[in-house]
């Protein structure tokens, strides 16, 4: 029984590796030729690290039991944390490191209490689920204030964090109510229930993510473009008065026409044939 769920847990971390390493390396090429924006540069190292989180779980059976039962967990945690980050970072909100880094390092503390203890306690597993779906629901928090592109769609990036959250409440309150019960086996079992939750996650995140910053960058280029015709062609304009007329015949100071339809900011100053024909004298 043991070793049919070693085998099974092994094979689920191996599939997470390969589909992490596959995000990964797709964010990293975005990351590269898009500019390399802060808020991405968050969303590519969280999904490395949440790789080389899934390589220390394969890794468990061979590592000392202190190694194997600190080091994944805790960059799991860090991974969140990245991504809280980058949450941040997209919704060009104030960047809260210290909080961040202060709830990375009260998880360590918690998980070096747990080795100490050297129990088999449901009570990590809580504390874990309680951390990470706590970090995701901030980081749902955050997008929230983001371009609607980051929340408004039922696939958009937020919605996997608020799922992730949900998913996270939902296995704790179980684990307790198991634990309750004395059925200690059911409650392990939701590790696994866990593991593959993490594949699923992942996918939908960093795809939502891509998705999501692939739909910026076209609404980019479309609003460039419209800009680009509507500065084109021919534009009517009085030969006196210097004003232009729109597209439904109203005619419209030039700097009231060219800021409607564009980026375009105009001060004002005065030519020196002007200042001559005034007589204005320099300072």
């Amino acid at each position: 029984m043991l070793g049919g769920r070693m085998s099974q847990e092994t094979i689920t971390y191996l599939t997470n590796i390969v589909i992490g390493a596959i995000l990964a390396g797709l964010l990293t090429h975005f990351w590269w030729r898009q500019g390399r924006t802060a808020a991405m540069r968050c969303w590519m190292l969280s999904a490395w690290v949440m790789t080389v989180a899934d390589v220390f779980f394969a890794l468990r059976p061979e590592l000392p039991i202190w190694a194997a039962k600190l080091i994944p967990t805790l960059l799991v945690t860090v991974g969140h944390a990245v991504l809280l980050l980058g949450a941040q970072w997209t919704a060009e909100i104030s960047r809260q490191r210290k909080l961040v880094a202060g709830l990375v390092l009260f998880h360590l503390a918690l998980l070096v209490s747990f080795l100490a203890i050297a129990q088999p306690s449901v009570w990590r597993m809580v504390s874990n689920g309680v951390i990470w779906g706590a970090l995701s629901l901030a980081s749902y928090g955050c997008l929230r204030r983001a371009r609607p592109v980051f929340w408004r769609s039922p696939v958009a990036p937020a919605n996997a964090f608020l799922l992730h959250g949900i998913f996270h409440g939902l296995r704790v309150g179980l684990a307790v109510i198991l634990d309750g019960l004395g059925w200690t086996e059911a409650a392990a079992s939701l590790q696994i229930i866990g593991d593959l939750e993490v594949s699923f996650f992942m996918v939908a995140l960093f795809v939502s993510l891509l998705l999501a910053n692939l739909q910026l960058r076209h609404e980019e280029l479309s609003s460039a473009h419209a800009e680009v015709q509507t500065l084109s062609g021919l534009l009517p304009i009085c030969a006196w008065c210097k004003k232009v007329r729109d597209d439904a015949g109203y005619w419209q100071q030039v700097e009231d026409y060219f800021s409607a339809r564009s980026h375009i900011e105009f001060t004002h100053g005065m030519c020196t044939d002007c200042f001559k024909v005034q007589r204005v004298t320099k300072p």
